[in-house]
C-alpha cells in the first residue's frame, strides 16, 4: 500500500467524523429548539391560570376553575402529554427530562391541575388519551424514552402479531 492510499484513506475518516460531529451538533440544536419552544407554550399556558394557584395556594372553599381558567389547566394536561411523547421519541433530553418530570408531578397533585387531571387519570374522562401521562402519574420515575434495542425488541416481538 502506498502513500497515496493512506492519504486518500485519512482523508475518508477525517470526512466521516467530521459528518459524525456535525450530525450530533445538529441533533442537539434541534433538541434544544424543541425544549425552547415547549417552555415558551408552558410559560404561555401557565399565564392563564388562576392567580392563587400561581403561588401554590389552594383553592378557596368551593372554588372550582371555568371557562379560560379551565382551559388553561386542560391545555397544560394536553402539554404534559406532549411532552412525554418528546421524550419518546428522543426529542427531549435527559437533563430537561429529568426537570419537566419533577415539575408535571407535583403539577398533577397541586390545584387546580389536580382537580381536572383526577377524573382524566381515572379513566371517567378521556379513557384514550394521556396514556403516557398516566405512566408518569403511576411510576415517579417514568422515563419514555426507549432505546433502540428497546424499540427494537419491541418491533420484533410484535412483527409476529396482526395489526388492529
Amino acid at each position: 500500500m502506498d502513500a497515496e492510499f493512506w492519504v486518500a484513506f485519512g482523508t475518508g475518516v477525517i470526512a466521516l467524523i467530521a459528518l459524525f460531529h456535525s450530525s450530533r451538533v445538529a441533533a442537539k440544536a434541534r433538541v434544544k429548539t424543541i425544549e425552547d419552544a415547549y417552555i415558551a407554550r408552558y410559560w404561555q399556558i401557565l399565564e392563564r391560570f388562576p392567580s392563587s394557584a400561581l403561588v401554590g395556594e389552594e383553592k378557596a372553599d368551593g372554588a372550582a376553575c371555568d371557562g379560560e381558567e379551565l382551559r388553561a389547566v386542560r391545555l397544560y394536561l394536553r402539554l404534559c402529554e406532549d411532552e412525554l411523547e418528546l421524550r419518546e421519541l428522543g426529542w427531549v433530553s435527559t437533563e430537561t427530562w429529568e426537570q419537566w418530570r419533577l415539575g408535571i408531578r407535583v403539577q398533577l397533585n397541586q390545584w387546580p391541575v389536580a382537580d381536572e387531571w383526577a377524573p382524566i387519570r381515572d379513566g371517567q374522562r378521556a379513557p384514550n388519551q394521556f396514556t403516557l401521562l398516566r405512566q408518569l402519574d403511576g411510576d415517579p420515575d417514568c422515563d419514555p424514552r426507549r432505546t433502540i434495542v428497546d424499540r427494537l425488541m419491541r418491533r420484533s416481538l410484535n412483527s409476529g402479531q396482526p395489526r388492529p
